[in-house]
């Protein structure tokens, strides 16, 4: 799997929500840590309820009487809020009062009860002095504590307790309130309830009283205050009166209004006809001394005088015209025609002078009327301002007498109503229902508590299993290697069972009793021969010449790990006989610090190995021993050096890998840990690939993903990642994940009657793990 298809993967993951049945397996292999936390929690908590002492719940029903039929309206002096949305809510709290429960402790002397006698524990003691949240100093009198002090504090306690047990709760769309108060005693309980609700009738019964008691004293000084302010109210008016001379106002405010709109009305008049006038005058002014021009002024024209004169002028003229035809100027007749002519004329422009006089004397006269029909408006306006200045004052004189009065008579009322309803006292409610005894306890509910702790104790435990899975941060599924690492899982390699310190024997792959392992090898090998990174070798050799390759014949394949311990050698050597019996095989040892595979196969120290054949002391084939019964050749660490790292990164390592490659078809190098040190980076670049051998939920996932972040680092091309030494047995939750049902059996009973020696020739292998071609 490359990186592209892994974060992928990763995103189907992602967009999928969380892994139900990781959780499932995580609490599986720990059902029973989670069975015995859940069974110990739950017989605490049945021991515990078992030992709970059982509380008892008595109710009795309280009914207000909000319709009551009054007497007399006096009782909305103290009863306004009966018909209010929240004067049930109002006498509900009342009904929980501090003042209420201590009418009843006293009542019923419930100081003295066992259920509200304090604990004598902390009642007085040094201890509960000493508490920093309480204080040592509980009276403020440095410690001197008196009895009266003492005995507050005891009903202080006793209210706040009565008023946790007592439960006040109105029914909805009615008139009724539940009382409701739990004890231990199931009498207690019942008498507690009924007492509540008498307690409360008798204190709303003594607040009306006393109310009403304090309404009617204060009704009485009220009504001797009104009565002084209506004598003065009345006097006020009678004054005012005999002063401005009033003997009947109405209709002086009319006649004084209708004084003024007359005036008012002729003032218009006047004014308008003075704008008429006006006008003319400013026509007159405009031709003064023209008197032939004022004489075509309409106002002269229409004169009679004037149209009879202009008569006589168009006469005159005409004659004139007439005779200035026949004779000269100096005739007799000429010169009396002018002569009347000129006197007609004067006689125009001296009636035109008379009318302009006229017409001057009638503007000055009309400017005089409105000037004097001004004052006159003046005047009947401040004498209708005084008017209703008058008017208002005895209206605000009047009206306070009448307000005064009215008071007056209704503190009257008031007075005798409270007077005749002093001796009827009508209760505010009534209990509708007496509490009895209960028979069976309200509390606690034994069941549903342990049922309760019994579901917290399980979920509890199930969430420490889940922590504590989440806690393991090794490397633990399939989904662990593709998503978290990023890698290919090429194989999974089983827990065998072995002796403890000791390794697995070395060939355990062809022990018929080790059937799972050595199956499991053969699926790695399978993984490795159909992979990419085997079979890009074998397409060229089959597509070109084998006498003309020049290049590596084999697949070079490193087996590293990240830390020691993990079980790479294991995996180096039994890979090596599952392939070698299809292909030709050569085993390294490079792990020139701590060599095993020399170890294991039983070649002697003193037998030239890597390090010999890297420095030139031995030929190749000197450090090459053949294994026959597992049909391998291997390559021993050799001779120990006190630079390993020296000799591999000499270009000679490097040469050799290249011509061990030529001769065999595979060549396994195992390598030192990724973590221990860099010996397995500088192998892996003569590698074709390499494989990582991660032991199962041992070592920390980002370790080993930081030694394969590593690698890649180096230019090495990591081939996948086998999973070591995994639980399968039928008690491992994983064991489906990994294998699913029955594969771990699957043809083992065959494979026992036919197993056979592996072969020493060169098999080709491409099909089945346990079958060749």
């Amino acid at each position: 799997m490359n990186k592209q298809d892994a974060f992928e993967s990763d995103d189907l993951i992602d967009d999928s929500g969380p892994d139900l049945r990781r959780y499932w397996r995580a609490i599986l292999s720990r059902k029973w840590m989670v069975l015995g936390i859940t069974a110990a929690i739950t017989a605490v908590a049945v021991l515990v309820v078992s030992n709970m002492p059982s509380r008892y719940e008595a109710t009795a029903t309280l009914m207000f009487e909000l319709d009551q039929a009054n007497l007399v309206s006096v009782e909305e002096i103290y009863d306004a809020g009966n018909q209010r949305r929240e004067y049930i809510l109002t006498q509900t709290e009342l009904l929980q009062s501090r003042g209420v429960a201590e009418r009843v402790i006293r009542q019923m002397d419930l100081l003295e009860h066992a259920e509200f006698v304090p604990n004598p524990l902390f009642e007085g003691s040094a201890l509960w002095s000493w508490l920093p949240f309480v204080g040592g100093d509980m009276d403020g009198d440095g410690g001197a504590s008196t009895g009266e002090s003492a005995e507050h504090r005891r009903m202080e306690r006793a209210i706040t307790l009565f008023l946790e047990r007592l439960t006040i709760e109105p029914k909805l769309n009615t008139h009724l309130v539940d009382i409701t108060f739990s004890a231990l005693s199931p009498e207690l309980a019942a008498d507690v309830a009924n007492t509540v609700g008498e307690a409360y009738i008798a204190s709303q019964s003594e607040a009306r009283v006393q109310f009403t008691n304090r309404a009617s004293s204060w009704l009485n000084e009220r009504l001797e205050t009104l009565r002084d302010k209506l004598e003065r109210s009345e006097s006020a008016l009678l004054a005012f009166q005999e002063q401005e001379g009033l003997v009947d106002i109405s209709g002086v405010p009319s006649l004084a209004e209708q004084e003024v709109n007359e005036a008012t009305t002729q003032l218009q008049e006047l004014r308008r006809e003075l704008r008429q006038v006006a006008s003319i005058q400013e026509q007159v002014q405009a031709l003064e001394g023209n008197e032939l021009a004022l004489a075509n002024l309409p106002e002269v024209l229409n004169n009679p005088m004037i149209q009879e004169i202009k008569r006589n002028e168009a006469l005159a003229s005409r004659a004139v015209a007439d005779l200035s035809r026949r004779y000269g100027a100096k005739h007799p007749d000429m010169v009396a025609a002018n002569n009347e002519l000129a006197m007609v004329r004067d006689q125009l422009r001296s009636e035109v002078r008379n009318l302009v006089d006229a017409l001057d004397s009638r503007y000055q006269t009309a400017l005089a009327r409105v000037r004097a029909q001004e004052l006159e408006v003046q005047r009947a306006k401040e004498s209708f301002q005084k008017v209703s200045r008058k008017t208002v004052r005895y209206g605000e004189l009047q009206q306070q007498a009448e307000i005064n009065r009215q008071l007056f008579n209704t503190f009257l009322t008031r007075v005798n109503e409270t007077r005749e309803a002093s001796g009827f006292n009508m209760a505010p409610a009534r209990l509708a229902d007496l509490a009895v005894p209960p028979v069976e306890p309200s509390a606690p509910n034994k069941r549903l508590i342990v049922a309760a702790a019994l579901a917290v104790a399980l979920m509890l435990a199930v969430g420490i299993a889940v922590m504590l899975d989440y806690l393991r941060v090794g490397v633990r599924s399939p989904e662990d290697v593709e998503l978290y690492l990023r890698q290919q899982l090429m194989g999974l390699m089983p827990d065998v069972e072995k002796v403890t310190g000791q390794r697995l024997e070395l060939r355990a792959f062809f022990d018929p009793d080790q059937y799972t392992f050595a199956e499991s090898v053969r699926t790695l090998r399978t993984g490795i021969v159909l992979s990419r990174f085997g079979l890009s070798d074998r397409n060229s050799e089959r597509n070109s010449d084998r006498k003309e390759t020049k290049g590596p014949k084999g697949q070079v394949l490193a087996i590293t790990s990240s830390v020691p311990g993990e079980g790479k050698t294991t995996v180096c050597e039994n890979l090596a006989f599952a392939l070698g019996q299809v292909e030709k095989v050569l085993l390294v040892d490079a792990d020139l610090r701590k060599p095993v595979v020399g170890i294991d196969f039983g070649v002697d120290r003193a037998r030239p190995g890597l390090t010999d054949m890297i420095e030139g002391t031995a030929a190749i084939d000197e450090c090459i021993h053949r294994d026959e019964r597992g049909g391998i050749d291997i390559i021993p660490a050799g001779r120990l050096c006190d630079d390993p790292q020296k000799l591999l990164v000499s270009p000679r390592f490097d040469e050799m890998i290249k011509v061990l490659a030529r001769s065999y078809d595979r060549v396994i190098i195992d390598t030192p840990p990724v973590h221990a040190v860099s010996d397995a980076l500088i192998i892996a670049r003569s590698a074709s690939s390499v494989l990582f051998v991660v032991k199962h939920d041992d070592v920390n996932k980002q370790l080993v993903a930081n030694g394969l972040h590593r690698l890649q680092q180096s230019g090495s091309q990591v081939a996948g990642v086998v999973l070591n030494q995994v639980d399968i047995t039928d008690k491992s939750v994983y064991v489906k994940e990994y294998y699913g049902c029955n594969y771990c059996n699957y043809g083992r009973e065959q494979s026992r009657h036919s197993h056979r020696k592996p072969s020493k020739g060169r098999v080709r292998y491409v099909e089945s793990s346990r079958e060749r071609v």
